[in-house]
């Protein structure tokens, strides 16, 4: 029976629960870490038999109740609650803002990246002329940057089509952006980035471009790898980001992300520092060109 994304999810929140958080006794030996299908199974109140189908994807349609009911046993938070819906076909408390561009919304092409993003979009880039900020797509493409955001990503104009993403700005940048700071398991940048990923993409888990993503990503990058074998799912937050850039002098820049009307499309925007000589570079950058990629 081939592997399907519910069974593997819920096989990978299994092993992540440790009896202890579950609240049932630690002692005797376990082979594997986490709980097992039969503790998973009795905490949801349905069959083991049943759990089993699931995650071995011989059990296709379980209803939004029994998804409750194990969301609870395995102490989803609730961005995951939803993420494992639709995971089964239910399109239960969307992630990101269902609603898409107004009809008729103007567009306007970036002058810096050349992509299309809506005129108030555009005019919010203009206006952080002292930060860096982009707006990505579904798949963390990025779509439109300021020229402070340039100067951080090593002109991405200039990069091949693969490269302008900010998953591989994250991961397999070569100003060495990439840190255990952005890719550690928990609380990181890159953690979150795969998590949303993964979250937005549930209902499409045949997508030939999201595939090619994962693919050329795990390949490149064993810590991305890592991260998307662990099966978060939730929507991106603001955090850190941990940057080793030659003409920034600084290692650590905070960051908010802002959904945007059109679904699955983010805003990030960057501060450094207050005196710091990131913050005179970013202000500054206005009026120059960003470094060509060394």
């Amino acid at each position: 029976m081939p592997e399907t994304p519910l069974g593997a999810f819920l096989r990978a929140r299994r092993a992540r629960l440790s009896p202890a958080e579950a609240g049932l006794p630690t002692a005797g030996y376990r082979r594997t870490p986490g709980l097992r299908r039969e503790e998973v199974a009795a905490r949801a109140g349905i069959s083991t038999d049943y759990y089993a189908r699931l995650e071995q994807g011989r059990q296709l349609v379980p209803t939004g109740s029994v998804l409750d009911a194990i969301a609870a046993a395995l102490r989803l938070a609730e961005p995951e609650r939803a993420y494992l819906h639709r995971l089964a076909g239910h399109r239960r408390r969307p992630l990101a803002p269902p609603t898409g561009a107004p009809t008729g919304a103007p567009t306007v092409p970036d002058t810096v990246s050349g992509g299309t993003v809506s005129a108030s979009t555009a005019a919010l880039l203009d206006t952080l002329d002292a930060a860096p900020a982009f707006v990505t797509g579904p798949t963390f493409e990025l779509l439109a940057w300021n020229r402070p955001a340039a100067l951080l990503m090593a002109s991405p104009e200039r990069r091949p089509a693969h490269e302008r993403n900010l998953l591989w700005q994250v991961f397999c940048c070569p100003y060495r952006v990439r840190s255990q700071g952005n890719v550690a398991a928990d609380g990181s940048i890159g953690a979150d980035l795969v998590a949303s990923l993964r979250a937005q993409h549930a209902d499409r888990p045949v997508d030939r471009e999201l595939i090619g993503l994962v693919r050329r990503l795990s390949a490149e990058s064993p810590a991305f790898a890592a991260l998307w074998d662990r099966h978060r799912a939730g929507p991106p937050g603001p955090g850190r980001l941990y940057s080793r850039h030659p003409a920034l002098e600084t290692g650590v820049l905070e960051y908010t992300v802002l959904p945007l009307p059109e679904e699955g499309r983010h805003l990030f925007a960057f501060l450094a520092p207050p005196g710091s000589s990131a913050r005179r570079a970013f202000a500054a950058a206005d009026h120059r060109s960003a470094p060509s990629p060394g």
